[in-house]
């Protein structure tokens, strides 16, 4: 196991009912699937139906999936269930290769999602209602994309995708899980990537996520019911689920797996690894007061450690207490966390303890007063290192790293095609990336957004909207 990641999110519905097949591979006709599951004293139902050209979801679907929920996330959850992106952003996202071996089966991969049909009865979790729903959608409502070929996505296009408003919604309603995307980038199959993610989703109680087992135990045919597996032999089921375990295992995110009876009847017991345990929920509170968001959080804690972490909020409340006013509060929190030396005080709070609650760490921290700090000035440390990142990057890189940025900042003023006009004077040396996205940002933030979109028609000679 990686000790640095980034960790992601899951929409909790989706990772639970696990809508898409572990196997890598699946039979010809296999179009459709309806599974009747228990939770506890509730039964639910979930069929899926797929176009028989394409077949029902599996394989790298898991990891594109996935990748879509997050790239929504960074975009700023917008109403409308829209992500903008390349398909070089959604395979960077998904872990899986730029360099073009995969845009044909990530063509593949969207048409399955745009073209399958699932309906869900009492098994759809309305979580700011607390309540089970019902509800029928396709995992991608909707999608647009700009192409050399005709029907045929390539690395130049630029993807409008629009999730399902049931997705989006529980998205921006906040039910989501945690997701250790990079460590899910690490495991070399999907049905390995498939069955992490369905498993880290069954630890979690759907209605209270912030409470994770340790252990879960399922019966096998159940279990490969749940997985979509297609047969009715418990030898097979266990087969194909044991490749998984033994990387599962490897990597340290299961502990221990058990096979207890025999049969139909035989069980399995999963013991989760100790390493997975997520954050501290006071710490990740303390980090959103500080302006930090949730996935930035998790992926700090998830690098420099949690006592590192509230080590350094403690130094920042300290600091703020004394009434400085930093121009970015998440950012002067990170200068703290990666620089403690920068910013000295007399008298060190208290060594960092995990506190019963938010009330007592106040209490055991006392109010010591600095004396002296140094004052961050200009661009904070992590716009410089950025900026000398993205020079040293080859051409491409830059263009699809200017790209990300521009297609967020604009996907609601400039149509698709104008972003493909975008990318096209990009990619053969028209306009210079960097020169770009400075330009573009710096008319941004002082609030002439609209000059810049005009600006940016003109240097391309795009056709203004009549």
């Amino acid at each position: 196991m990686a000790d640095k990641g980034i960790k992601r999110f899951d929409e909790l519905n989706i990772a639970r009912l696990s809508l898409i097949s572990v196997q890598e591979r699946i039979p010809a006709d296999y179009r459709d699937w309806s599974v009747e599951l228990e939770d506890g004293d509730r039964r639910y139902r979930v069929t899926c139906q797929a176009l028989p050209e394409y077949g029902v979801p599996h394989g790298i679907d898991t990891d594109i999936s996935a990748a879509l929920v997050n790239l929504y996330i960074d975009q700023g959850s917008p109403p409308d269930g829209v992500v903008t992106c390349t398909p070089y952003q959604l395979l960077q996202m998904a872990g899986l290769d730029t360099s073009g071996r995969y845009y044909s089966a990530l063509d593949e991969s969207l048409k399955r999602l745009t073209t399958t049909t699932y309906f869900i009865s009492e098994g759809w979790r309305d979580h700011p209602r607390g309540r089970w729903t019902n509800v029928n959608f396709r995992y991608i409502d909707r999608i647009a994309f700009t192409s050399g070929q005709a029907d045929k996505l390539d690395a130049t296009s630029v993807l409008q995708i629009t999730l399902p408003q049931e997705i989006a919604r529980s998205v921006r309603a906040g039910y989501l899980k945690s997701l250790d995307l990079s460590f899910m980038q690490t495991l070399r199959r999907p049905p390995t990537r498939a069955l992490y993610r369905l498993l880290d989703a069954q630890r979690r109680d759907p209605e209270n996520p912030d409470a994770v087992a340790m252990a879960y135990q399922v019966g096998l045919m159940e279990w490969a019911e749940a997985c979509k597996i297609v047969t009715d032999r418990p030898s097979m089921a266990q087969r194909t689920l044991d490749a998984a375990h033994e990387e599962l295992l490897e990597k340290g995110f299961l502990k221990s797996v058990e096979y207890l009876g025999r049969g139909k009847k035989k069980m399995l017991q999963y013991t989760f690894g100790e390493a997975f345990i997520p954050p501290d929920p006071a710490l990740l509170q303390e980090l959103a007061e500080l302006g930090v968001t949730q996935t930035r959080a998790l992926q700090l804690v998830r690098e420099h450690g949690e006592g590192a972490v509230e080590d350094a909020v403690d130094r920042c409340k300290v600091i703020l207490g004394t009434g400085y006013k930093p121009r970015s509060k998440p950012a002067f929190f990170v200068d703290v966390l990666k620089n403690p030396g920068k910013y000295l005080i007399p008298e060190e709070p208290m060594p960092a303890q995990k506190p019963a609650s938010k009330a007592q760490r106040k209490g055991a921290r006392g109010n010591p007063q600095p004396t002296l700090f140094e004052t961050p000035s200009g661009a904070s440390e992590e716009e410089v290192d950025e900026d000398v990142r993205l020079r040293a990057q080859p051409r491409e890189k830059q263009v699809e790293e200017v790209m990300r940025t521009l297609t967020f900042l604009l996907r609601n003023d400039l149509k698709l095609q104008e972003l493909d006009t975008l990318r096209l004077a990009l990619d053969e040396g028209l306009e210079d990336p960097l020169e770009i996205k400075a330009w573009a940002i710096k008319g941004i933030s002082s609030g002439q957004k609209a000059t810049v979109v005009r600006d940016l028609r003109a240097r391309l000679s795009l056709k203004l909207p009549g």
